[in-house]
This record gives structure tokens, sequence and C-alpha cells, in this order.
């Protein structure tokens, strides 16, 4: 099973919330859907689900052409972040309303349904309501209802924004097994890159609707091809040096390292980080952020240096990667 979108575009009135956006999607493989707010993720979700219509270009679940299919016909299971449960009904009766539409038996239903409770650890709240539960069983229900949809893909909506982040640490492996090992293709929209980092095997980077820069989580990291991804990709974020002649450069904080022989520093302020600390440094390059040992203390006459194998290069003008 696959999912593809060929040079999709999304408009409200006369502006383009997407343009030309193309994607593949293996079976088993997770997309994560990145980028800041307005940038269209949710809004490709929506077109995939057939919750928004495609301006242009086309979708395939296998060969099989679904823009214009009706949204009940896709067989698509969608986790929302609002959990979208009928707060009247128990969690029983929310699993299985949409078992019942789509015609299953009373005793299938049962079965399907209690099998399901006690994959998520959920058969014991069987009898309750939405509102008595805490916010990690809700989610765990909303994604109970996608898993028995039987679908041809998944489609994930900020499923955890709604977290504490515990919560979201403790729900993210959980999730991740349950989704995988369906054997579907997945495609998980967020805004926080540590929750793509760690939930998918591919991250689609989006910027004004359009792809920025697909590839695996360590790709875009050590790679970025533009600025942009850069600067988005990556916490403490990577520090821009000064350019020269045309081209901007920029260094990981993670590969600045105090050397006596270095750039004179000044420490302007530092976060811990547990078994890490954070130093935000003035210098004659600008601030530099550099990640340090949690047992090094602050002293004066701080001198930090970083290899030229380390550093980023990109072009002033067109703000892409230069590769040398």
């Amino acid at each position: 099973m696959t999912l593809t979108l060929k040079n999709i575009s999304f408009k409200i009135e006369k502006s383009f919330i997407i343009k030309d956006l193309s994607l593949h999607v293996e079976n088993g493989e997770c997309l994560a859907l990145l980028g800041p707010s307005g940038c269209g993720k949710s809004s490709t979700l929506r077109l995939i689900a057939g919750l928004e219509k495609v301006y242009n270009g086309k979708i395939y679940i296998d060969d099989l052409e679904i823009t214009n299919m009706s949204p009940v016909d896709r067989r698509i299971g969608m986790v929302f972040q609002s959990y979208a449960l009928f707060p009247h009904l128990n969690i029983f009766e929310n699993l299985s309303l949409g078992l019942k539409i789509r015609g299953t038996t009373p005793t299938e239903q049962i079965r399907r349904v209690n099998s399901v409770l006690a994959l998520m650890q959920l058969d014991l709240l069987a009898n309750r309501k939405p509102s008595e539960l805490s916010g990690g069983q809700r989610q765990r229900v909303a994604l109970a209802r996608a898993l028995l949809r039987d679908p041809l893909v998944y489609l994930l909506d900020e499923p955890m924004s709604n977290l504490d982040a515990q919560l979201r640490e403790e729900l993210r492996p959980e999730i991740k097994r349950l989704i995988l090992n369906g054997g579907r293709p997945v495609v998980y929209v967020t805004h926080d890159q540590s929750e793509a980092m760690a939930m998918a095997n591919k991250i689609a980077l989006l910027k004004d609707g359009q792809l920025e820069q697909i590839g695996t989580p360590q790709e875009l990291y050590h790679y970025p091809k533009s600025i942009f991804a850069a600067t988005f990709i990556g916490r403490p974020q990577i520090n821009l040096l000064p350019p020269v002649a045309n081209t901007i450069r920029a260094i990981r904080p993670e590969d600045i390292y105090l050397d006596n022989l270095g750039i004179d520093c000044k420490l302007v302020h530092r976060e811990w980080l547990g078994n890490s600390q954070v130093w935000l440094l003035s210098s004659n390059l600008g601030s530099l952020r550099m990640i340090c040992d949690a047992n090094i203390e602050p002293f004066e006459g701080i001198k930090v240096s970083f290899k030229e194998d380390n550093i980023h290069k990109f072009c002033k003008n067109t703000q892409k990667r230069i590769n040398t």
C-alpha cells in the first residue's frame, strides 16, 4: 500500500495555501509534515482525507486515484487534535458507532471493540464517558477508533498537542508501535520537531505551502538544504555566522568547543538541560550558542573554537546550501 500526492495545489479564494506539492509514502512508513503555523500541514492532511477539495493535481492510494472520491469511500483512519469523541456516548459506544454505520453485525462489533480496548489498555474504562477520562486516555480512544476502521492510510493531525510534555513522551513509542506495526502509510502532522524526529522515518519540511526539504530526520539535521531548514531543525538553534563574500555560514551548538586559543567570548545567559547546559555567548562573530557539560561552571576569559569541516555554508542570495 502506498500514498502518492502529485503536484497538489489548494487555494482559498485567490491565495494558494499549497502549491505543486508532491509526496510519496511507502507501506509501513511514517512521513511527518513539519513546519511553522500556516505552512499548509493540516490542509494537506484534509486534502488527503477528502475534507477539502483539490484545486489541481492528483492523489493516489496505490494505483487508485482518490482525488475526487467521497471521504467515506477512501478508507482513511484519521486521528484529530481535538479527539472528536461524542460526549454523550460511553467509550464502547463511541468505538462501536462507526462499525454499526458500516453494517457490522452486533456480535462482530462487540468482538472487535473489546479487542481494540484490550490492545489500548482501555478495557476497564469501556463504560465511562469521555469527560471521565484523562487527556492521554481520550487520545488512546481516538487512536482505537482509527484502528477499528482498518484503514488503507493513517492520518494523524497533531494528535498529542493537547497533552503535557511528560505524557507526550510516554505515548510516543506506544502510538508509533501501534500505527507502524499496521503496515500502512502514515502521515503525521506536527509543529514540534522533536516529535517529528521521534515518530517519523521521513520528514517533509514545508514552507509557505511548498516542500522545502524531504528526507530522514538525520538528513535534515546534518545536511539542511537551506537556511530555513538549518534554523528550523535543531534545538538549540543553529548559529548563523557573519557572511564571507556571498556565503552565509552556520555552526551547530554542539560543534562549538572551549579552546584557549579560540575566539574571545562573554557569557550572556545559560540554561540547564539536565546532563548538559546551553551557554549563550557574545563575541565578535555575534551571538553564539554552545552546549557544555553540566559540571562546567562559567569563568572569565571564555574562548571557543569550531572546526571548518563542521560549518554549513549557504548562498546569501538564494539561501540554498553550497556543497563544498
